[in-house]
C-alpha cells in the first residue's frame, strides 16, 4: 500500500514545501473517502476527472498503477516509478533528496 508510506515521506518533508498529490484514477469516490479517512491521509487526494478533465491517461498518461511521480515546481517530471513493493518508499524519498540537493528552490511533488 503506497499512500501510507507516501505519507511518511510527505510527512517529514512538508515544511520544505514538498507535497504529495494523490489521483484516485477509478473514481471510486466512496471506498477512496474511507481508505483516506481510515489512512489518516494529510497530503491532498483528487479525484480523476472524466472526458476533457481526464488527467491521469490523458495528461500524464499513466497506464500502469500505481504510479508516482516527482514534479519541480516548474512543471518538469524529474522522475517516474512504476508499481509499489515493500522498500520503494526509500528509493522515492532518495529521488525527493537528490532533487532537493540538485535545485534547494524546487522541491519536488510526488502524485
Amino acid at each position: 500500500m503506497e499512500l501510507p508510506r507516501l505519507q511518511t515521506i510527505w510527512e517529514k518533508h512538508r515544511d520544505k514545501g514538498f507535497e504529495v498529490i494523490a489521483i484516485e484514477s477509478n473514481r471510486e469516490t466512496e471506498r477512496a473517502v474511507k481508505f483516506i479517512e481510515e489512512a489518516k491521509l494529510g497530503f491532498t487526494c483528487l479525484e480523476n476527472g472524466e472526458g476533457d478533465s481526464e488527467v491521469v491517461e490523458g495528461v500524464f498518461q499513466v497506464w500502469g498503477y500505481p504510479s508516482s511521480f516527482i514534479v519541480d515546481r516548474e512543471g518538469r517530471i524529474m522522475y517516474y516509478h512504476l508499481g509499489f513493493d515493500e522498500g520503494d518508499e526509500k528509493v522515492i524519498e532518495e529521488e525527493v533528496l537528490l532533487e532537493k540537493r540538485s535545485d534547494s528552490s524546487n522541491p519536488g511533488v510526488v502524485s
